[in-house]
């Protein structure tokens, strides 16, 4: 098996393969990733490669590695990440993913430099993991819990006094927003580091919370990705099938989106950049967002380490959490420093 690097006219194939590669899960999904398969990996690195395995037809499997500007130790750095390994279920099994996962080792490795950390996510309970951690690298660690907190949007969020208030980012805010997100950043494992946030992205706004004198106390980005992937649902566990039922009771009589059959698409946004000193003002944000978006997606998304103290702002949001593990290879020793890692750009 020999891998090579993707080029634009593998797009339809890749296109196709994410189809077909589903998390499974009591909702289980797969990423749509139509109209350009491409697009998330330009968002998500500084550099970057896809490579894949051909078939008789054309690409049966990928991987990407990227380069990440990040935090390590409360320093920037270069890390390298390693993700999208997908392989088409009619071809598993026949050693791809281990090709691949050599391929992409190496190909990190040249983008961020010999000594750089390399990060990957996967799946908790992905047993194909080990395989590879077996046969591939040995030296590959799980380095944190990410939990993605799934918020229903169901009802409007009650917002207690807190002396914050809340406005939509503007290009002024940015330079705050900047040195906010650098001081608090740096405390987090892997946080990347930004010079700038894009307020002219598509699909993407930033609420901002300030404290009486105008001083920035946190933020956060909600980002309909829809114009870049989409995840379709491909099937409910009991219990989940269960809560879609009850869901859709109460979704037309308060005004929201269902849950889709499967092969439906949900309806949600990402939280991209949490940015908060405490769990009190994320906590503060993300009931704002809620208020936000109510009424126009199902879902409110956010993705933190499960030793985060920023985790505690989820309680009482109805939150359905997927777990997924942060792989690392190299870098510093765990001293229980939590964790950023961004699912917005998985």
């Amino acid at each position: 098996m020999r891998v090579r690097d993707a080029q634009p006219e593998d797009n339809a194939a890749l296109v196709d393969l994410a189809s077909r590669c589903a998390m499974d899960g009591d909702l289980s999904l797969c990423i749509d990733r139509r109209p350009d398969f491409f697009a998330l990996n330009r968002i998500g690195g500084d550099g970057w490669r896809v490579g894949v395995v051909d078939g008789d037809d054309g690409p049966i499997a990928c991987v990407a590695a990227a380069l990440r500007p990040a935090f390590v130790d409360g320093r920037p750095a270069l890390l390298g990440y390693v993700g999208d390994l997908k392989v088409h279920p009619a071809h598993r099994r026949r050693g791809a993913a281990r090709v691949l996962a050599r391929w992409a080792q190496a190909a990190a490795r040249e983008l961020a430099g010999p000594d750089a950390p390399l990060i990957g996510t996967v799946l908790a309970g992905n047993d194909a993991v080990e395989m590879l951690r077996r046969q591939v690298e040995p030296g590959v660690r799980r380095r944190a819990t990410i939990r993605s907190h799934s918020i229903d949007l169901l009802t409007r969020r009650r917002i207690p006094p807190s002396g914050l208030t809340v406005s939509v980012a503007e290009p002024a805010d940015e330079p705050d927003m900047v040195e906010l997100w650098r001081r608090l950043a740096a405390f987090r494992q892997f946080a990347p580091v930004c010079d700038s946030f894009p307020m002219a992205r598509p699909g993407l706004e930033y609420l901002l919370a300030r404290r009486p004198g105008g001083e920035l106390a946190g933020f956060v980005g909600l980002w309909n990705q829809h114009g870049i992937k989409q995840m379709r649902v491909t099937g409910y566990s009991p219990r989940m099938a269960a809560v879609r039922a009850v869901f859709n009771v109460a979704a037309p009589l308060l005004r929201v989106p269902g849950l889709p059959r499967t092969g439906g698409e949900l309806s949600y946004r990402t939280v991209a950049n949490p940015c908060a000193p405490d769990a009190a003002t994320l906590r503060f944000l993300l009931r704002h967002a809620c208020n936000r978006l109510h009424g126009l997606h199902s879902f409110l998304t956010v993705g933190l380490d499960v030793r985060d103290p920023l985790s505690r702002a989820l309680t009482g949001l109805r939150a359905q959490p997927t777990d997924v593990d942060l792989l690392v290879l190299g870098g510093p020793a765990d001293r229980g420093t939590p964790v950023h890692f961004e699912i917005a750009t998985v």
